[in-house]
């Protein structure tokens, strides 16, 4: 379940992979109602939009618990100094540009007065006055925000596939196959 020295864990490739799956689908939808007239359909897709924002937040806390619960695997070839630095500081702000995504995506809702929605569950009520000023600020964090984004998002692939082809060192089987052989 938990990483080892040598590989990652059950829970932190699951994870992994949830979040990519969760993103892809959210900017699949984000990007469908951005252009989409005001009406039913657009709320409908903004609702489950936000909905699966909440989702990916929850999945993100529990993810950065895992990442610092325990060991964080070694990297294969420790003297690659630069390109395991590389590595951890695209980890670093890509954790931090998702959550800064994610709130800017809720502070938009709320700078409207909207409670941000789970699936007709519950709702995170927002603190906020309707402020349409501010509501464009966030709208704006979040459209930019969701371009770093992406650009980690083809950083951190670009990174795989060096380690995949180049390489050829065993990185990406890490996250891919149940039992690390690295």
């Amino acid at each position: 379940m938990w990483n080892s020295e040598s590989g990652y864990g059950w829970l932190a490739k699951s994870l992994h992979w949830l979040v990519a799956l969760l993103m892809v689908g959210m900017s699949v939808v984000g990007f469908i109602f951005a252009d989409m007239p005001r009406g039913d359909e657009k709320t409908e897709l903004l609702t489950l939009h936000a909905s699966f924002g909440l989702l990916l937040l929850a999945f993100m806390v529990v993810r950065l618990g895992v990442r610092m619960k325990g060991v964080r695997p070694r990297p294969l070839d420790p003297s690659a100094t630069r390109l395991n630095a590389l590595a951890h500081t695209v980890h670093r702000v890509l954790y931090l540009v998702i959550f800064l995504v994610i709130a800017a995506g809720m502070l938009t809702l709320m700078t409207v007065g909207w409670d941000v929605p789970f699936f007709g569950l519950f709702a995170v009520p927002t603190p906020f006055e309707r402020d349409m000023a501010l509501h464009h600020l966030f709208e704006e964090i979040h459209i930019y925000g969701w371009w770093v984004l992406a650009g980690l998002v083809a950083l951190h692939l670009i990174g795989a596939m060096y380690h995949a082809f180049v390489l050829k060192d065993g990185t990406l089987r890490r996250m891919t196959r149940e039992k690390s052989e690295c």
